[in-house]
């Protein structure tokens, strides 16, 4: 029988075994036998980790140190602030300084200065290995079931576990290649837990307009705006600036990326769901209008195919004179003030209609998971003594830039040492936790 069994060997599992293999150590001082390790990781791929060798484009961009409110989603925000006081962003780069990785800052984003994500999978299975702790591969629990004295756990392999607590960290049900297949909500929901529906979150945003396939692969400064209908009208939903990418099914990039999850709920919600795009938005429409007569001054013997030229992409130009009814081989100088509001609409505010976002294949988390309210500070089932749930699964998604892992090292940190014991209150000192204390 193991102390803990952990199931998940992702961000928040590793994380979660390391606490709690962390505080054996010290609550009890014992020498475990490393082939009766009381911490257990049970992994459904043949690998750990595969998802944090993926992020960050294989930089793996750990943490930020932006930390907000605004940088998380949640219909319990109260969870989140109250897990980082258990370990919070601060202890997770103490963590991870400890263990051998060099910071690198990058405009507040925080990589290994290596610029391998490996490194940061690579320290945490090395600490694992110091610690009374061992992981299983090829092994996909199905049932946790409560007994006396903490819970068995079955697995496809017909295999029978069993462990005084547990944590679940198997991710929700995004990108299911590298290991999350949302079989951990039906983990909850057979415990008696809440989970909310589980939407895509990070990715791109298709569009009816077809007129997207003839700017494929264009990628330019702009803002999005999310809007969606109901009974009072046009109503903001989110929006975001920065790098925009054009494909041949609508937008995507970061800005796209970030209201995704509004997009995914309004639609669930079977609500219509429009864009806006604007390509400058460093300026007023009456700015814009204003820059755009100026051009005409200096563009007036040139075609209007050229007007754009050293403003736009070729591409964008091109499709910004036709959706304003404007032959490319007009002079710049017949460009009057009715083509010149045309453009500047197309500029300013190009709509689109959303028809769904990318689906979970491509999204790089999930809205929703098992509710916040279900769940102690600690991320303990209210309802289930001993049966955790972190990282992913629980309904917390962040927005792009080390968030998303932030709340896996925070979740997985607290929730593992936590049932490796009780909180210690001696922990604290002059106010101030250490990152090895909760």
């Amino acid at each position: 029988m193991s102390e803990i069994i952990i199931i998940g060997a992702g961000a928040a599992g590793l994380t979660a075994a390391i606490a709690a293999g962390r505080r054996l150590m010290a609550d009890t001082g014992k020498k475990f036998k490393k082939d009766q390790p009381p911490v257990l990781v049970l992994e459904r791929m043949d690998r750990p980790g595969k998802k944090i060798l993926a992020t960050g484009n294989g930089r793996c961009n750990f943490s930020n140190m932006h930390m907000d409110a605004a940088c998380f989603h949640s219909d319990t925000p109260s969870l989140i602030a109250r897990v980082f006081e258990l370990f919070g962003p601060e202890a997770t780069r103490e963590f991870f300084q400890t263990l051998g990785i060099v910071i690198k800052d990058i405009n507040g984003y925080l990589y290994p200065r290596s610029g391998q994500a490996s490194a940061v999978l690579q320290v945490l299975l090395s600490e694992l290995e110091r610690l009374p702790a061992a992981i299983k591969t090829g092994c996909e629990v199905t049932k946790i079931q409560r007994v006396s004295g903490g819970y068995t756990l079955s697995d496809t392999n017909g295999q029978i576990y069993r462990a005084r607590k547990v944590i679940v960290a198997c991710g929700g049900c995004a990108y299911p290649k590298l290991g999350s297949n949302g079989s951990g909500y039906a983990l909850a929901q057979a415990a008696g837990l809440k989970v909310l529906k589980p939407l895509p979150a990070l990715t791109g945003l298709y569009t009816q307009q077809r007129f997207f396939k003839r700017v494929s692969g264009v990628r330019t400064d702009g803002k999005i705006t999310l809007y969606t209908m109901d009974k009072s009208g046009q109503r903001l939903l989110a929006e975001d600036t920065g790098q925009l990418q054009l494909t041949d099914y609508g937008v995507s990039g970061i800005p796209a990326f970030q209201v995704s999850r509004w997009a995914s709920k309004a639609l669930d919600r079977g609500q219509k769901v429009t864009l806006s795009l604007d390509f400058m938005p460093e300026l007023s429409s009456g700015e814009c209008f204003s820059y755009l007569s100026d051009r005409v001054k200096w563009q007036r013997e040139k075609p209007a195919r050229e007007f754009f030229t050293g403003m736009f992409h070729q591409k964008l130009g091109a499709l910004f004179l036709e959706l304003a009814g404007i032959k490319d081989d007009l002079p710049g100088g017949a460009l009057n003030k009715k083509l010149l509001g045309g453009l500047c609409q197309c500029i300013k505010a190009l709509p689109a209609d959303v028809i769904k976002t990318g689906g979970f294949e491509s999204a790089q988390v999930c809205a929703g998971g098992v509710d916040g309210r279900e769940l102690h500070p600690w991320l303990e089932s209210k309802k289930n003594p001993g049966l955790y749930f972190v990282g992913e699964i629980v309904d917390v998604d962040g927005i792009c830039g080390g968030y998303n892992l932030q709340w896996a090292w925070s979740s997985g940190y607290a929730a593992g040492s936590h049932s490796a014991g009780h909180i210690n209150a001696g922990c604290k000192s002059a106010g101030k936790k250490s990152a090895g204390c909760i």
